[in-house]
């Protein structure tokens, strides 16, 4: 039943962005094969995925979240209940209801306003994902313990939402300074709470962040971070290509030619050993780099 179970995920969260509606409908009709305590969270944290920021069906997602919080295996463990009850709280923030401070744990609270923010940046409703986000870390700030689900929502919500406000060509001061906020605590928590990968990865979206900002000095450093720990793990091309590409407009930004050419020749050449499945990804980078 595991396996069953890891394929049915996969291969919902393969196809939920092209078509949100039907994932939702087969999560609803599907909950038979959460079995097990520790698949409860994997499962609201889809559910809450494709019903809050691709449909906006807070009530939907709200009672689909309840049906599986009914289940034995949801019942069974104080984590796999904690899950259903914190996803259920976001969806009701996003929706404009206040959370319910009793019903939740100081770092399920956290990680409910952290999962709304990031559910809030998906659909560009920028205004409450900045408020919610800062709210999860002020509450954050007297610390988390290892292994709290906070930490990971708080990293995902924190690079979720420094993505969205660098699409924003609009940006405000306000904005621009939450935007840098967020993918800075999205670098702090995935330090905490991820592998070298997220690290890494975290490293180009604070760059990218600082290049919206116009700090090319300190994106020059992030992007030399996420370089120096592609390196250190010996990362695929599709990696160390970002990483190069961030170094380039870093550089580019700084005024520095030769460094910006020297960076850019680097991409180009990570580029060309990227698989091909994987070098659409990369397109957006790459014409950025043109002269």
């Amino acid at each position: 039943m595991s396996d069953q179970f890891d394929a049915f995920l996969a291969s919902a969260w393969d196809e939920h962005a092209d078509r949100p509606e039907a994932v939702a409908d087969r999560l609803a009709a599907s909950l038979r094969l959460v079995q097990h305590p520790s698949q409860v969270p994997r499962y609201a944290a889809l559910l809450t995925h494709v019903y809050g920021e691709h449909l906006g069906d807070w009530p939907g997602g709200v009672a689909s979240l309840r049906s599986l919080g009914e289940l034995p295996a949801a019942g069974a463990s104080a984590d796999a209940a904690n899950a259903v009850a914190r996803n259920i709280a976001a969806l009701r923030h996003v929706a404009g209801e206040p959370l319910d401070d009793a019903a939740l744990a100081p770092d399920g609270r956290i990680a409910a306003l952290a999962t709304a923010a990031s559910i809030c940046a998906g659909r560009q409703a920028h205004a409450q994902a900045l408020a919610a986000y800062a709210r999860a870390l002020r509450d954050a700030e007297a610390g988390l313990p290892a292994g709290s689900p906070a930490l990971r929502a708080l990293a995902v919500g924190g690079n979720n939402l420094a993505a969205a406000l660098e699409e924003k060509t609009d940006r405000d001061p306000h904005e621009t300074a939450g935007m840098v906020e967020a993918a800075r605590s999205a670098l702090k928590y995935w330090t905490l709470a991820g592998t070298w990968l997220e690290v890494e990865r975290a490293e180009y979206r604070l760059a990218r962040s600082l290049l919206e900002a116009g700090d090319a000095a300190a994106a020059i450093g992030a992007a030399q971070r996420c370089i120096d720990g592609c390196a250190r793990h010996d990362a695929p091309p599709f990696e160390r290509f970002f990483g190069a590409a961030a170094l380039a407009l870093a550089q580019r930004a700084a005024g520095d030619r030769a460094a910006f050419e020297a960076a850019r020749d680097s991409a180009r050449a990570c580029f060309e050993q990227v698989p091909a499945d994987e070098q659409p990804a990369c397109g957006a980078d790459l014409q950025e780099l043109a002269d």
